[in-house]
């Protein structure tokens, strides 16, 4: 094993490093202030968030092995997303690492635990979080738990929440979570690393901070990678949490959102839209919105999200927010995404109730895509869950349905504007044949003026009364 530098380490000095449990001889020197944060830090859970070829993986090896020399009887989880990864990475990395232990500390792999079994006591258990590998985790007691490239971890909620986390309680143990940007930032991992980042348990690293990665090198991975406005090169080599554009259910949105989310003041008349798209375990979104006739745009004014809400708890919440933005003024359509009979259990409070429209889905979002791209829709701020909906849902791998978020449910804020689109009259005008205070009793109205029949006959039957008078 070599030096950090690659000068080689005489056998006893790198013994001695063992018999301390300090093997910064095993990393580069961003490793080694990342790894004294980690080891300053109190809080329980700590989040790096680090580009593709720094060596997180081996950093996060490293402080495991690090952990078990130094606390006697330490039990440690290593999580990866799948089995593979373990085979792959992980356990070759321990491998390489024990190389250098002296024979008195060099652990033994317990093939049949999937463990290293250290001589002071302490077990290194490494599993793959695929297939329910993750319940292989679980265990009495943890002094530390690491999930490496925790942003590719399916259910990584559960994974920390469920299994990990409870096994600190009485051990004082905490969790290390590294990882590169997922390809959608509606991934729990995101959640983390701001939580941690909020108490100062947070590190960002991108490729310019790796020391081992050349200028030369750096440059090639960018162009490789497609250049510097990628989505690739942002977020494996500078780790943002950017969606992908190859996945994104509504791409046109990351490119226009600075111009599409802003307060517009609303007209003297306008026909106001509801949108529901009901839901139980996943959420009960709803759009309400107006048509801007003078800009010829679909106005996004409010949203309301309820989870496990019965049928009249929705219905009630949505009417008392119509009340709240429109006063009296009923909604022109009330669109809803629901069976049957749960149409009918939603009753006639405010308004009744139609079906969304969901033939031919893949056109409806289409449609809603070009009026994304074109400008046509405009959303308040304070739609903030809707926003980002729009801003990170993803397709699932096969691309046949969205894929789920542990923070964003099932991205039903998309349909529910999918379906309102579709409903809205962009050709109807909100504005009355007379302006106010203008009646047939103090005006003469020429009837051809007027849009309609109707309106035109009752002006001729007024004037032939006036004229019997």
């Amino acid at each position: 094993m070599t030096l950090a530098g690659s000068d080689i380490a005489p056998l006893e000095a790198v013994h001695g490093l063992w018999r301390a449990g300090v093997l910064r001889y095993l990393l580069h020197d961003g490793q080694v202030e990342v790894r004294s944060h980690f080891s300053a830090s109190q809080t329980r859970i700590f989040a790096c968030n680090m580009s593709r070829r720094w060596g997180k993986s081996w950093l996060a090896c490293v402080i495991a092995v690090e952990q078990a020399i130094r606390q006697p009887r330490s039990q440690i989880r290593i999580a990866a997303p799948t089995r593979k990864m373990v085979t792959a990475i992980t356990l070759p990395h321990l491998r390489d690492i024990m190389e250098d232990a002296p024979p008195d500390l060099a652990p033994e792999y317990k093939v049949q635990d999937a463990a290293w079994v250290f001589p002071n006591g302490s077990e290194i258990h490494a599993a793959g979080c695929d297939g329910g590998g993750a319940e292989r985790l679980r265990g009495v007691s943890t002094d530390l738990a690491i999930v490496d490239e925790a942003g590719f971890v399916d259910g990584l909620s559960y994974v920390v929440n469920d299994v990990l986390l409870p096994q600190t309680i009485t051990t004082g143990g905490r969790l290390l979570l590294v990882s590169t940007p997922p390809r959608s930032p509606a991934h729990p991992f995101r959640s983390y690393c701001e939580r941690a980042d909020a108490v100062g348990s947070y590190l960002k690293r991108t490729i310019h901070d790796a020391p081992h990665v050349t200028p030369e090198l750096v440059e090639e991975y960018c162009r490789e990678s497609g250049g510097v406005e990628s989505t690739t090169w942002r977020r494996e080599y500078l780790a943002e949490f950017v969606t992908d554009e190859e996945r994104a259910v509504i791409p046109e949105f990351q490119r226009v959102e600075k111009e599409i989310v802003l307060e517009v003041e609303p007209p003297p008349y306008r026909d106001c839209y509801v949108s529901l798209d009901v839901g139980f375990y996943d959420l009960s979104f709803c759009v309400l919105g107006y048509l801007h006739f003078d800009l010829g745009k679909l106005v996004i004014e409010d949203e309301v999200v309820l989870s496990r809400s019965t049928s009249q708890d929705i219905n009630q919440t949505i009417s008392a927010k119509q009340q709240e933005l429109w006063g009296e003024k009923a909604p022109l359509s009330r669109i809803v995404d629901a069976s049957a009979i749960t149409i009918a259990d939603l009753g006639d409070e405010g308004g009744g109730w139609c079906m969304a429209r969901k033939d031919d889905r893949i056109a409806a979002l289409s449609k809603l895509r070009v009026a994304i791209a074109n400008r046509e829709i405009l959303i308040h701020p304070r739609c903030s869950q809707l926003i980002s909906h729009l801003r990170h849902a993803t397709w699932n791998k096969s691309r046949t349905s969205y894929e789920r978020s542990a923070d964003h449910g099932h991205f039903d804020g998309v349909d529910a504007l999918k379906y309102l689109i579709r409903g809205v009259d962009f050709t109807r005008s909100p504005y009355p044949d007379l302006p106010p205070g203008v009646t047939l009793d103090n005006h003469h109205i020429n009837p051809e003026a007027l849009k309609t029949k109707t309106d035109r006959n009752l002006v001729k039957l007024v004037s032939r009364r006036r004229k019997q008078r």
